[in-house]
Order: structure tokens, then C-alpha cells, then sequence
């Protein structure tokens, strides 16, 4: 990354007292004897300036400056996985990087220069200068489009209209960049990743809802005879959907691969769509975004699909509160949440686990298999500290099973309040521990069975 450093002009305070002035000449002096120095035409208005660049960053510096020679901004992407306005990156496998940088004229308005740079001979040259009229840059990602040794450079340029960007592709060889045809197709995010095992890369593009963009998920693919890149296959998303939250490439199956696409609707609720290619129907496919009467994965609460068990293979959840006893009104029941995966076969959720999720601090108790729907609830108390299990009979809190609570690090280590409880886990923050008050009931846990049900929630599944 190349930072350009602006300093503010200092201005030198008026001294009124002359003998103070006069001393402080004869100080300044004598340090530019001392040092060797010359100093000619400071005035109180000069800039204070920075190292120089030095290198391979001031090879490039020079170069966006002869592209630019009246001054220009450097412009960042707003999205994806590369943010800097600089980025380097091995574009044709010969283990040197290129340098791509994005940045606009300062006397333009909306044109955005992409400047393609590679090294040769030990010295840094220009391959392509490519300007776009466009109001910004919202994401620069790099993927094997057509399974050769080079990578392909997909730009998304963003417009006047939120959530709408359109697509450019590029192909770095041998120090040229070209324009690889895509017809620019309209999205909100895209996202590069394998579907098959052919060892290329597919473009999944996600379109929000808008007046003008129905919602979609369209996949883009390479087309060796032509040179171009074009949509192979669409299908409609949930236009209720207004922000996406979470998107992953993940293995559904055995040899089958997918997009997982958390978003949020305006009243905060989340859904999962699930999205892959069917080769025997060769069409892209979205199927719990069509289930009567609503998508199962619909949820009031903030978990997102995530690799909870380290399989390899994404979990989707499911969410519904525990019953809520009146007996406690203080209290707010745990949400029961079931991790499924998605059989590409049935196109339906398989449950795998059951959890009661505590969100105010990221863990997840996995419930007994031979607990029945409706025997048992778990009660996290106002400040969500504590979550206490109790088995239900006739509709009322019967006996407590056990609980769950949280210290802070700095009381469990001072022995504060903590007498009964045994320690689970802890992390830099807090200190995770419970009481087993049922050891012979119905429903009891053993302490090892309650030690071994707790997990720390990922952070990226909440």
C-alpha cells in the first residue's frame, strides 16, 4: 500500500521580545553549522514534507503520476475481499506480483482510472491505463476464469443508485491487459468461487430488489471460443431481502458445491437462500427461496449459517424460541436452534443438532436428542449472565435442571460470587461455569455431558 502524506503548514508564532528573537536566530544558526545544513526560502508558510517513497512503491507512485500529471485521488474499494486503492498481486503465476492501482484525475468528476502495472527488466512499466465512467470502485476480485495459469481481474464499478454496480472483467498476459466482454450485467455484490471440479472459477452476481433490477442471483461463465464472459444461468431471490450479511462458497454434497447467502429484510428478520447449479437440469437453482408458505430458515434472531462442526460442510440454521413460562416474566426464553445441512438431492434441510443459543455472549448449549418438544425450556435472565435450564410439566416451570453463568475474568479470578460453580471455559474476558442442581430426574445431565454441550459461538455465526 502507498499512503500520500499531506502535513499542515505550521506558521511560526510572532516574538515580540527582540532579545528573544535575536537569541533564537543565533540558535538556528548554530545548528545549521553544527549539522552541515543550508537552509534557503523558509518561510512560516513551508510544508513540512515526508520520507520519500523509496523502491518498487516509488516506481509506482511515479508512474500513477505520469498517468495522471495534473494531480490525482486515490480511490479505494468500498467492498470485497481488497480495499486498498493499490493492490499487488501474482496476476500470471510467474511468482512476481503486478500492481493494479485505482485513482481519479483531480480535475475529473466521475471517471475512474484501473492502472495495470508490471514489472520487467527491474523496472516497473505500464501495461494498461483503463478510464470508467463511473462513480466509484465497489469491489476488485481476482479468479481463474478459464483454468489456465493466469488470473482474470473482475472490477465492479459502482453508479448513482445504491445497490446497483455493474461488471468489468480484464486479462492480464505478457504485459498486456485487455477488456474481456461481459456486457456489464447490473448486480448489488458479486462473489468468485468453484462450482465444479473443473478448476475454473464461476462469477455468482446477487441482485437487490429495486424498481428498476428484479432480485437474482445470476452465474457468469468463461466462454474460450468467443473470449467473453457470459450469464449461464439465473434465478430469482427474495426481493423482501435489503441487505445480504453473510455470503459463503461451500460444499453442499459430495461434488456439489453452492453459494449460502444470509440477508436481512427490513424489520431486521434474517433468511438463508441457498444457491447451486442442478447439471441434470443445467440451470441454476434457489429452492428454499420457493417453500409455502415462507423460506423454513426465516428467524427474528442475528445467527447465520456457518461451519459450526468443522465438517467442511455449512450449517444452516433454523430458529424458534422455547416456550415462555409467565412464571418468570423477567426472564426471556432461549432460542432453540437447529443446525441443518441441505441435501442437494431432496433440496430439503436434514437437522443434524439442537442448541439453546445465548447471543449476549456467543454460546450454545446442544440439547439432549431424548429431550421431547416441550418438556424443558431455558430461561436467559434480563442481563443474559445467566441461562438456567428447567424441565416443564402442565405447562409450568417444574424442576431446575441447571444453569449456566457468566463472570467476568477479573471477579473469577478474585474468587467473587463464584462458590458452586464449576469452571467450563474462559477466554481473555469471561469465565464460562455451571451448577448441576438435578442429578437424578427425568431429564438430568451429567456434568460431563453439561461441560461437553457447551460451545463458544464463531463469531461469524452470530
Amino acid at each position: 500500500m502507498i499512503y500520500r502524506l499531506l502535513f499542515r503548514r505550521k506558521g511560526v508564532r510572532c516574538i515580540k521580545n527582540l532579545k528573544f528573537k535575536r537569541l533564537l536566530a543565533f540558535s538556528s544558526a548554530l545548528c545549521l553549522l553544527l549539522c552541515g545544513c543550508t537552509m534557503t526560502g523558509i518561510g512560516e508558510n513551508e510544508l513540512l514534507r515526508p520520507p520519500r517513497t523509496t523502491g518498487d512503491e516509488a516506481e509506482i507512485e511515479n508512474l500513477i503520476s505520469v498517468s495522471a500529471p495534473n494531480g490525482y485521488t486515490l480511490k479505494y474499494p468500498k467492498s470485497g475481499n481488497h480495499r486498498s486503492a493499490i493492490v499487488m498481486t501474482d496476476l500470471d503465476g510467474d511468482e512476481k506480483d503486478e500492481a493494479i492501482a485505482f485513482f481519479r484525475d483531480t480535475d475529473s468528476v466521475t471517471g475512474v482510472h484501473m492502472l495495470v502495472m508490471y514489472k520487467a527488466d527491474d523496472k516497473w512499466k505500464i501495461s494498461s491505463d483503463f478510464e470508467t465512467e463511473t462513480a466509484d470502485v465497489d469491489s476488485v476480485e481476482f479468479a481463474n476464469l478459464d483454468g489456465g495459469d493466469n488470473m482474470e481481474i473482475l472490477v465492479g464499478y459502482a453508479t448513482y443508485t445504491p445497490n446497483v454496480n455493474f461488471l468489468s472483467c480484464y486479462s492480464y498476459i505478457n504485459g498486456t491487459t485487455q477488456t474481456i466482454q461481459t456486457g456489464s450485467p447490473n448486480y448489488s455484490a458479486f462473489y468468485c468461487g468453484s462450482l465444479d471440479s473443473s478448476g475454473k472459477s464461476k462469477v455468482i452476481t446477487l441482485s437487490l430488489f429495486t424498481p428498476e433490477n428484479e432480485a437474482k442471483a445470476t452465474m457468469l461463465e468463461y466462454d474460450e471460443k468467443k473470449k467473453t464472459v457470459y450469464t449461464k444461468s439465473s434465478v430469482s431471490m427474495d426481493a423482501g431481502i435489503i441487505k445480504y450479511r453473510s455470503v459463503m462458497f461451500s460444499d453442499l454434497n459430495e461434488n456439489v458445491k453452492g453459494i449460502v447467502v444470509d440477508g436481512s429484510t427490513a424489520t431486521e428478520d434474517v433468511s438463508t437462500q441457498v444457491i447451486y447449479f442442478n447439471k441434470q437440469l443445467d440451470t441454476l437453482r434457489n429452492p428454499l427461496n420457493f417453500v409455502k408458505p415462507q423460506n423454513p430458515t426465516l428467524r427474528h434472531s442475528a445467527v447465520i449459517s456457518s461451519d459450526t462442526d468443522n465438517d467442511m460442510f455449512v450449517d444452516i440454521p433454523t430458529v424458534q424460541a422455547l416456550p415462555n413460562i409467565r412464571d418468570r416474566e423477567t426472564d426471556t426464553p432461549a432460542d432453540l436452534v437447529t443446525w441443518n445441512s441441505f441435501d442437494t438431492n431432496t433440496e430439503h434441510l436434514e437437522p443434524k443438532r439442537t442448541v439453546a443459543a445465548n447471543y449476549h455472549f456467543n454460546y450454545t448449549i446442544k440439547l439432549d436428542p431424548d429431550w421431547k418438544t416441550g418438556s424443558f425450556t431455558a430461561l436467559n435472565n434480563e442481563d443474559g449472565d445467566v441461562m438456567t435450564f428447567y424441565s416443564i410439566k402442565k405447562g409450568k416451570l417444574d424442576t431446575k435442571l441447571f444453569e449456566i453463568r457468566v463472570f467476568d475474568i477479573t471477579d473469577w479470578d478474585r474468587a467473587k460470587g463464584r462458590e458452586d460453580y464449576t469452571l467450563i471455559y474462559r477466554d481473555p474476558r469471561y469465565a464460562y461455569t455451571f451448577i448441576n442442581h438435578d442429578r437424578t430426574g427425568e431429564l438430568s445431565q451429567t456434568d460431563d455431558e453439561i461441560k461437553t454441550a457447551f460451545s463458544v459461538l464463531n463469531e461469524v455465526a452470530v
